[in-house]
């Protein structure tokens, strides 16, 4: 077993172009790009099909984590900040976004969406403006929409054929000098 022979997949090299994209956009635009990374990295996924239906599931996931991020700020400014608020007010809200993904029948869309709703939540500068955790979570649909355009675009279906096709013929390859390997061992 060679530990350093590496193969970089297509996934690999498609996540990794649309962390790229997002970190040169947001480089451009002066903002962090740790909640669109993130997002894009979730969202990405082996085919255009499974991403399309993993990225409606973090759409819906992200809107519930971000819409409790958004009351977790009102109420947090509501107390002026106070400590107290982060330790019982979070994980009521996690419960209560649990609640709301089951109800809305997108129990798959928990993980995703809690973690959005925490990584806005324990994020928020004491400072911040509404307009911080607006932009957090506008962050995270951004990244879910650099994923669907990289694994659209990137890797057209034409392309996969090909590489389908490519595998097989490795495959066929392959047996073939397997059964003449094995008659050469049987002289």
């Amino acid at each position: 077993m060679n530990f350093f022979k590496v193969h970089i997949g297509l996934r690999t090299f498609k996540t990794g172009l649309a962390v790229m994209l997002v970190m040169i956009v947001y480089h451009f635009i002066d903002r962090p790009a740790f909640v669109p990374a993130l997002a894009a990295v979730f969202a990405l996924r082996d085919t255009w099909d499974n991403t399309m239906t993993f990225a409606k599931v973090r759409l819906i996931s992200n809107a519930v984590g971000g819409g409790l991020a958004i009351i977790y700020y009102l109420f947090r400014e509501y107390t002026h900040n106070a400590d107290w608020i982060s330790i019982v007010l979070i994980p009521v809200l996690v419960m209560l976004g649990i609640i709301i993904h089951n109800k809305l029948d997108q129990s798959v869309g928990i993980v995703g969406g809690m973690a959005a709703f925490l990584m806005i939540a324990l994020t928020i500068p004491l400072d911040a403006t509404i307009d911080y955790v607006i932009l957090r979570v506008l962050d995270v649909f951004v990244g879910v929409l650099f994923a669907i355009a990289i694994n659209r675009f990137a890797m057209p279906d034409e392309i996969k054929k090909v590489e389908s096709e490519v595998v097989k013929v490795e495959q066929s390859a392959k047996k073939v000098i397997e059964k003449i390997e094995h008659k050469n061992d049987k002289k």
